[in-house]
């Protein structure tokens, strides 16, 4: 049984909820966090590698998120990630590639948190959520809850709809009689196709009707800045500035959806590509995804007609990658770009690694892909054929030139095979 002893406030809940079943649990009653339920990151793909890494510690069966002096700006963790996820500024570049991880990809369900927040002006803490972007248009972001240190009586509850042509922006500061920094407090949301519900100890404090249909990531920070929305720095707040959480849980109900797995199974022959979970990395960005009909998702969709489009004047090499839950068997890949006048040549290769890390052995190469068709009508097919390559965890298409860097591209789609490979 779980100690809480020393988080005090109001009482934790039992696990066991009627007329639901307990699907993810996390206690923290190791000695470290469990990387397989929470990553100690946030949205580390817009940041320099180790800017974004969580500061935190597991003390008295609490993960404790810290921003330990000045010059930590944020400390979050998440149950699932991957490159490009909740672009929420236009201008925002990739800084690095980060392997997708589904720890926990979830669509509806009963979430429960029990947590003390960070008290003081300038300082954030929050639990959201945000759609793991499998189309373009899925990336709503729904704060269950945003307490600013500059007023700790203020659980703020949003639905920020984005993209999502079937929400819209829903916004509720909810006055709490207790200072929610002053002891823990249990805080729940319920979610089905029918709306969401918010809870602050056990009682609704919110309903609405809006409801994102599709699967979403967790996310709990501590955040500070100087001045806007939550308020200026106050230099008597010393640090550490700490958020803590005592408990994290997720129930379904009979026929609710799972949790959101890669599409493992491919019929001999068949695409591989579309059991990876797509990602960009290293120094390539795409274009205005909220003005162009641009997704990650496009490259691997099996659509020539949904594309991946890449921003100008960005110096090559670009990086696309797939990565793959278990190691697959390929020899061929075949490219096609998207139609279009544009007489843009580039160099290409395709690599492969047994971890999607390091190790990049390069299996096929391509000198001159036209990165549109000739005529404008149609696309254009590129096909590339290697030895069997067998333990690969993940595929990496690599622009390695351009004769024109000034002009923007387009991938219509990605695919990979395993032909007539009779050795297994």
């Amino acid at each position: 049984m779980k100690n809480i002893s020393n988080a005090p406030g109001f009482p934790a809940n039992p696990p066991e909820k009627e007329g639901w079943r307990l699907v993810f649990q996390e206690e923290f009653e190791g000695p470290s966090l469990d990387e397989g339920k929470l990553l100690p990151y946030g949205l580390a793909h817009w940041y320099e590698p180790g800017e974004n890494l969580a500061a935190y510690e597991i003390k008295d069966s609490c993960l404790v998120l810290k921003l330990p002096d000045a010059e930590k700006r944020i400390s979050a963790v998440a149950t699932g990630m991957r490159d490009g996820l909740h672009r929420f500024w236009d201008k925002l570049e990739l800084r690095r590639h980060v392997r997708p991880v589904m720890n926990l990809v979830t669509q509806y369900g009963y979430f429960e948190l029990r947590a003390k927040v960070a008290k003081g002006s300038g300082i954030n803490s929050a639990w959201w959520m945000i759609g793991f972007e499998n189309q373009l248009n899925q990336n709503a972001e729904i704060d269950i809850f945003e307490v600013l240190g500059k007023d700790t009586h203020v659980m703020n509850s949003t639905l920020h709809a984005l993209r999502d042509p079937d929400l819209k922006y829903e916004h509720l500061p909810y006055p709490s009689e207790d200072d929610l920094s002053a002891e823990f407090h249990v805080y729940g949301f319920e979610w089905d196709e029918h709306g969401m519900a918010f809870y602050l100890d056990n009682n609704k404090i919110w309903q609405t009707r809006q409801s994102p249909s599709y699967p979403m990531v967790t996310l709990l920070q501590i955040n500070e800045s100087d001045g806007g929305w939550v308020g200026e720095l106050d230099p008597a707040v010393p640090y550490p500035k700490e958020f803590a959480v005592d408990y994290f849980r997720v129930y379904k109900k009979e026929g609710m959806p799972l949790e959101l797995t890669p599409a493992e199974t491919v019929k001999e022959g068949g695409n591989l590509a579309q059991a990876a979970v797509a990602g960009s990395g290293n120094d390539i960005v795409w274009g205005d995804l909220y003005e162009a009909k641009s997704h990650i998702c496009a490259l691997n969709d099996g659509n020539p007609d949904t594309v991946v489009i890449s921003k100008p004047s960005v110096p090559t090499p670009h990086a696309y990658y797939l990565d793959w839950a278990e190691p697959k068997s390929l020899n061929a890949v075949r490219l096609t770009v998207g139609p279009g006048s544009e007489k843009i040549i580039a160099d290409w290769a395709v690599e492969v690694s047994a971890n999607g890390l390091d190790g990049w052995i390069e299996v096929a190469d391509c000198r001159k892909a036209r990165l549109h068709s000739d005529d404008g009508s149609g696309c254009a097919v590129y096909e590339a054929s290697f030895p069997v390559v067998r333990g690969a965890k993940a595929l990496r298409l690599t622009i390695r030139g351009l004769t024109d860097d000034s002009q923007s591209y387009k991938i219509g789609d990605l695919a990979v095979f395993l032909i007539k490979d009779t050795a297994l």
